[in-house]
């Protein structure tokens, strides 16, 4: 390298290790031979030597070979114990070939002699520029340093799985996230076959982007992923494959296409049971009114008896489609899970019988839930049934109650959930489990794997819509030929439970007044009409809204029976307008869907009830009183 001319090279900083000054003053005059700028100090203790080897950067140490009270191999040691790359020329004046191998030996970069000092300025050129060369190859090195532990950083610490593959298809390298990924250390898979770990065929991905894929971890659990192949530069066909795992997206995913699923049947289950409701109806009343125009000793008494028997099993049906529907009213009221239990324990061990045994493990301090006891009872007694169903050769079923504090894992699973105080009701059976394939659908409506005849599919989907109404979670749990687990989480509550005393019937109704009923069904309109006339009542029909409006301005009545569901003008809209023009009316309404259909405001007005149907003719009765004599309970 030729090198740079004097007028735009920097002064050449130079120590000087020499006791003679005249020396040293020749030594600068050769430095300067070429017309370059020196920059020098003199020193000729070990002292001296020190203090200016650390107090200021030198290009070159011009360095006699001995002094009166230090020589050069001394400050060469001093030199090296600092770390400083320095070049350092020793310059004698006499040839002593043994001090020259010596120091040479030491560190010395070149040994010359001072009357040959035209050698010097090359020399201080040749050693400045090597060092020069050494000072870039160490400021590389450190670079190359960072950057590698930047990387190794990186590859610590991204969340996603990033391995190296050789061109002979063996893993090389795998970071942490890819061995939490496939449950595998990187000192048991590489130097293996990628494959082992990595799906089939991974390697024809390389430059498509990302795609999905799955593979096996080594618990034999599936993996769902993110994967991306390329090709690493450099010629040698090595691989780097980045993998994310995806398998809580794709649940979750599968969680939301569910749900929307179940509401979408939801609906339509809520829209038949409507209409199926009316159609029970108008079947019960005709039932009821030949029952009551024939003898009580007749011949078709039995027959009428069973079919209103039927219509009443049709209706519980009916209320388990509306309760997966979540169209059923919530009677919500503080209440403890240990409670429900024992309500239905006695119940539970009639319906399970031999050979289950039933065990229950109770909190001693439950936290509180808000709840409506019935349909929590409706939740416990189906997931009991379908445990003791999938232990035919008997087993132990186990009920258990406990609060639960959840983890973030958990409020990741189920976003709805309203706060991290859980109340857990869980159903353990030792029965034949659960198939994986068939887990995915237990709570979809319908769907059943017991023969025909044996179940409705609607028990598990009416546990999930209950629950989802309670701003509860449910949770399952199976292993094939060991059993399954059902784990129900409601959020806790303060307070304490609410104790409630039974209602006592209602007594016997007494019959008077008038009755406007006001259905668009013409079977049930007239059904009601005839059984309310036998029972003693006027009645009044009308198949519209706006028909009775009509009605009401020109006839006193003492009761509305109003369907909520009605064409044109709603029945709620209707039941507004009536409460404004007659505020003393009152309003008796009737519907297929629920209670929970009506406006909130209607279900506060003391002079409204609400009849779900279909009913019997002493549920209608019985109704009727509740309205007319001001105790319009539910």
């Amino acid at each position: 390298m030729r090198p740079l001319p004097a007028s735009i090279r920097s002064a050449l900083r130079v120590l000087v290790v020499e006791d003679s000054e005249a020396d040293a003053t020749l030594i600068v005059h050769a430095l300067q031979a070429e017309g370059r700028l020196v920059r020098f100090h003199r020193v000729d203790t070990a002292e001296g030597f020190q203090e200016a080897l650390l107090s200021a950067p030198w290009d070159v140490i011009v360095s006699d070979h001995r002094l009166p009270q230090f020589d050069a191999l001394e400050a060469l040691a001093r030199l090296q114990e600092s770390g400083l790359d320095v070049p350092f020329i020793l310059v004698s004046g006499t040839v002593d070939e043994t001090n020259a191998i010596a120091a040479m030996k030491a560190g010395a970069h070149d040994y010359l002699m001072k009357d040959n000092l035209a050698r010097l300025a090359p020399a201080v050129e040749r050693e400045c520029a090597e060092a020069a060369q050494r000072a870039a190859r160490r400021r590389a090195d450190a670079a190359l340093r960072r950057s590698e532990m930047d990387l190794r950083a990186v590859m610590e610490h991204v969340p996603d799985g990033l391995l190296t593959v050789s061109a002979g298809g063996l893993l090389v390298s795998m970071n942490p996230a890819a061995e939490r990924i496939f449950g595998v250390e990187a000192s048991e898979v590489v130097g293996r076959p990628a494959d082992e770990i990595l799906p089939p065929g991974f390697q024809g991905y390389v430059g498509q982007g990302s795609r999905s894929s799955e593979a096996r971890r080594r618990d034999g659990s599936m993996v769902h992923l993110e994967m991306a192949v390329a090709e690493v530069p450099g010629g040698d066909q090595r691989l780097v494959v980045s993998v994310r795992d995806v398998t809580e997206r794709k649940r979750l995913e599968a969680e939301v296409q569910r749900t929307q699923k179940m509401d979408t049947v939801g609906m339509l289950a809520g829209g038949v049971a409507h209409d199926f409701n009316n159609v029970l109806t108008g079947i019960q009343s005709a039932a009821a009114l030949a029952r009551l125009d024939l003898p009580v000793d007749h011949a078709a008494q039995t027959d009428l008896a069973e079919i209103e028997r039927q219509c009443q099993r049709a209706a519980a049906l009916v209320r388990q489609l509306l309760a997966f529907a979540k169209r059923q009213p919530l009677a919500q009221r503080s209440l403890s899970l240990n409670q429900v239990v024992l309500d239905v324990d006695s119940l539970l061990r009639r319906v399970i019988g031999e050979p289950v045994k039933l065990e229950t493990q109770l909190a001693e301090e439950p936290w509180t839930v808000s709840g409506d006891p019935a349909q929590l009872e409706q939740v416990l007694m189906n997931l009991c049934v379908n445990a003791r169903d999938a232990m035919p050769e008997g087993g132990t079923l186990t009920v258990r109650t406990r609060n639960v504090e959840v983890d973030a894992e958990f409020a990741a699973r189920h976003s709805t959930v309203p706060g991290k105080r859980m109340v857990e009701l869980s159903v353990r059976d030792t029965g034949v489990g659960i198939p994986a394939g068939t887990l995915e659908r237990i709570f979809e409506p319908f769907f059943t794997t017991k023969a025909p005849g044996r179940g409705t599919g609607l028990g598990l989907a009416v546990v999930h819509g209950i629950v989802r109404q309670h701003q509860g979670v449910v949770e399952v749990s199976s292993t094939p030929s060991k059993g399954s687990t059902f784990q129900i989480f409601l959020p806790a509550i303060e307070g304490m439970p609410l104790e409630i005393e039974r209602k006592s019937r209602t007594p016997a109704p007494r019959a008077g007044g008038t009755v406007l009923v006001v259905e668009d069904d013409a079977a049930v309109r007239q059904g009601l009409a005839r059984l309310l006339e036998r029972s003693g009542f006027r009645a009044l029909t009308a198949d519209d809204a706006e028909s009775a409006l009509a009605l009401l301005g020109g006839v006193a009545v003492d009761l509305v029976i109003l369907d909520a569901v009605l064409p044109g003008l709603s029945g709620i809209a209707a039941y507004r307008t009536i409460h404004q023009r007659h505020p003393s009316a009152r309003v008796l309404v009737v519907s297929g869907y629920g209670e929970g259909q009506m406006d909130p405001e209607l279900r506060r007005d003391p002079g409204t009830s609400f009849l779900q149907k279909p009913f019997t003719h002493l549920e209608l009765l019985e109704a009727v009183q509740r309205v007319l004599g001001g105790r319009a309970a539910r």
